[in-house]
């Protein structure tokens, strides 16, 4: 396979017309993942290098697109910088460079992840009472409810805010309160985290199979 040569000290990107003749020209979603996700350094650098073959570049050329230098992305690679940690500017320089917005760059690198798009710990009273307190703001609601309304019991005050949701179609609760963007992220975030995961489950079963096609030899004999 011919590469192209470099300066002492770089490490060469194959072009992609040595790249499509190695790789199956079939590859699967599924099988790109998790080539991706089995690249020295994560996703991010994976998919930034499939970029730079796309573009017929070489390591130290991307780098340079990036506005870093090749140590950095090696440094990220051999895992001596954390992916995860990467700055806001090589964010937008990486999201430039894929043509992404930047915060899917930001996810495939692991700066966002699930947990933060979960909603702080908050008990099930606390949230019927932020609730209760919504719907009494509504001038149509409160003539029609006792004095003492507030200290009513939780279950009673839910079943209340229920019902108030119920005819008015109020959004009470406030579950459509995230705006369609974040929504999707979060839907992004959950397929990122099992992407990871199917990555580490096949590169565990390569382990594991020498092992486990022996023990079942061992079993039949």
């Amino acid at each position: 396979m011919k590469k192209t040569s470099t300066k002492p000290g770089t490490t060469p990107v194959v072009h992609l017309s040595d790249t499509s003749k190695r790789s199956k020209p079939s590859e699967t979603p599924g099988e790109r993942v998790e080539r991706l996700y089995a690249v020295d350094g994560g996703p991010l650098l994976g998919w930034l290098m499939d970029e730079a073959q796309l573009r017929g570049q070489l390591l130290n050329e991307m780098a340079s697109a990036l506005g870093v230098t090749y140590g950095y992305i090696n440094q990220l690679r051999n895992g001596i910088r954390k992916v995860s940690h990467i700055s806001n500017e090589f964010a937008r320089s990486c999201a430039n460079y894929l043509g992404v917005p930047t915060v899917v760059v930001k996810l495939v690198s692991g700066s966002i992840s699930l947990s933060d798009f979960a909603w702080p710990a908050v008990d099930e009273d606390m949230v019927v009472e932020r609730a209760f307190q919504r719907m009494l703001s509504d001038p149509n609601v409160r003539p029609s409810l006792p004095r003492n309304a507030h200290k009513l019991p939780v279950p009673a005050k839910r079943a209340i805010v229920m019902m108030y949701a119920d005819i008015t179609g109020v959004d009470i609760f406030g579950a459509r309160q995230l705006p369609d963007i974040v929504h999707w992220l979060q839907r992004a975030a959950i397929v990122h985290d099992g992407h990871e995961w199917q990555a580490v489950e096949a590169k565990l079963n390569r382990q594991l199979m020498p092992e486990l096609g022996d023990l079942a030899a061992h079993i039949a004999s």
